[in-house]
């Protein structure tokens, strides 16, 4: 009865308490930077007090941050002496005794203490995903398996691990600039102004509704129902890493105590464009020839088969699908010689492929089957001659007279740069960058928007017509089981 009335009753499941010995105090800092364990203090709800009287062991734990009776978070800080409930650090006993009378002393002698009864505060209510949460820890504190990644976990494991990931958000909330990439939670990490690093593993925050916040988002990464769908998730935080020489695994591990399964999860994380380019290389080639790719996906192919998969723009993912058609020919190991093979600066495919890794919302799986689909759903067409027409065009300017005389009259003679835009983009399906312009077509964007945007449908058969497209004769090579092509 005396071990069920102490956190040793938690010991195994909720806490590891391996290494504590009464007799030698400095143990406790052995427990304590592994755990978070309080030597003194607690939080309460103020409702359970009222109904009880009783001081729960449960409050004590800094991961225990709501009252599933009541709904709502707990309480950590007394209003009246503005200290930690029961932070009496020098003696055993409390001249209050169990009563709900706060009883901190207030340092004018030994009898002066704070009277504020606990019984009249009022507790906010807690997230329905807060009690959820709270929900899963209190089946590992039972000894019960919990459900990570779709796998049942140890109970041990699994609250050690929430306790470490919880740490690894904490630490890259408080290092982001961009904390508007994060939830609203992270925003009170610093709202006392404090730039201080701080030492997550050891001091959690002091607000019960922040560290309740932070441990459910942490959870919600561990409840996923794959290691692919958490990684996707994970990776929104592991992009606001600060660079450091250590890279970005270095600093990860720098932050907090990693777990079998949360080393799992950060390597699986750290590295999801290498995931997608081995599904890639493993893949036979999507296409006959190099010549049938475009530098960007038409639209409709994009509206049809690769819409949903990433928030990055519909620019962008279109031209990451393109460079993931490359990657599937051999002798192209990398985005930037999946570039440079489309005729695209190599730099271009790097970004495009980081910006595309980061804001992924599919698993690796399911992304690879999609672009496969939008490579299915191209009509053979050689990309690379539309191109080289698109700028043999750029050179001359007979063509736009005698099309703007049949089909747009009145159209000034400096709106042939715009014309070329837009057969590059909407006829070879080229990247815009790389558009065969002046440079004064640059400087007036908005000029060839409006130019796209008076077309009518017939201006925009006609005008298509002045280059002749044609489908590869190259025939779709036999490939084997590892994706290399024979002559």
């Amino acid at each position: 009865h005396l071990q069920q009335a102490t956190l040793a009753c938690y010991d195994g499941n909720a806490l590891d308490l391996t290494g504590l010995d009464p007799h030698r105090q400095s143990s406790f800092r052995t427990v304590a930077a592994r755990e978070w364990v309080t030597g003194h203090g607690t939080q309460i709800c103020p409702a359970c007090l009222a109904e009880t009287g009783t001081w729960a062991i449960a409050w004590r734990l800094p991961t225990t941050t709501v009252c599933d009776r009541h709904g709502t978070y707990l309480l950590a800080t007394c209003p009246g002496c503005h200290r930690p409930f029961r932070d009496q650090r020098h003696s055993h006993l409390r001249a209050l005794g169990a009563t709900t009378q706060c009883g901190n002393p207030l340092g004018q002698g030994p009898r002066a203490q704070c009277q504020l009864d606990l019984t009249t505060l009022h507790a906010p209510p807690a997230d329905p995903e807060c009690l959820a949460r709270h929900q899963r820890q209190n089946l590992a504190g039972t000894g019960s398996p919990v459900s990570v990644f779709g796998q049942q976990t140890r109970p041990r494991e699994y609250s050690a691990t929430l306790q470490a990931l919880t740490v690894l958000l904490l630490h890259t909330a408080s290092a982001t600039t961009t904390p508007h990439d994060l939830p609203a939670w992270t925003a009170h990490l610093a709202a006392d102004g404090d730039t201080r690093s701080r030492r997550w593993a050891l001091h959690p925050p002091a607000d019960p509704a922040v560290r309740s916040r932070a441990l459910t988002t942490a959870d919600t990464i561990l409840a996923t129902p794959d290691l692919d769908t958490a990684a996707v998730i994970f990776a929104t935080w592991c992009d606001t890493v600060p660079v450091t020489p250590d890279g970005r695994l270095g600093w990860l591990a720098d932050h907090t105590r990693m777990t079998p399964t949360l080393t799992r999860l950060v390597m699986a994380t750290h590295a999801p464009r290498r995931r997608t380019s081995r599904l890639l290389e493993d893949h036979p080639p999507m296409t006959a020839s190099l010549r049938q790719i475009p530098h960007v996906i038409p639209d409709r192919i994009f509206d049809e088969h690769l819409t949903g998969l990433f928030t990055s723009r519909d620019d962008t993912v279109r031209l990451f699908a393109s460079l993931a058609i490359a990657r599937t020919h051999p002798g192209i190991a990398t985005w930037a010689g999946a570039a440079i093979a489309l005729g695209l600066p190599p730099d271009l495919g790097t970004s495009t492929a980081r910006a595309c890794s980061s804001s992924q919302t599919a698993t690796q799986g399911n992304v690879v089957a999609a672009i496969a689909a939008a490579a299915r759903a191209l009509d053979g067409r050689d990309y690379r001659d539309l191109e080289n027409q698109a700028r043999h065009l750029a050179t001359t300017r007979r063509w736009f007279t005698q099309w703007a005389r049949h089909h747009r009259p009145g159209t000034l003679a400096a709106s042939k740069n715009h014309a070329v835009a837009w057969l590059w983009t909407h006829v070879a399906h080229g990247h815009a960058n790389a558009a065969p312009s002046s440079p004064e077509a640059h400087q007036h964007p908005a000029a060839a928007r409006q130019f796209a945007a008076t077309l009518t449908t017939d201006q925009r058969q006609s005008l298509a017509w002045c280059i002749k497209p044609h489908v590869s004769r190259t025939s779709q090579p036999r490939s084997n089981v590892r994706g290399e092509t024979s002559p």
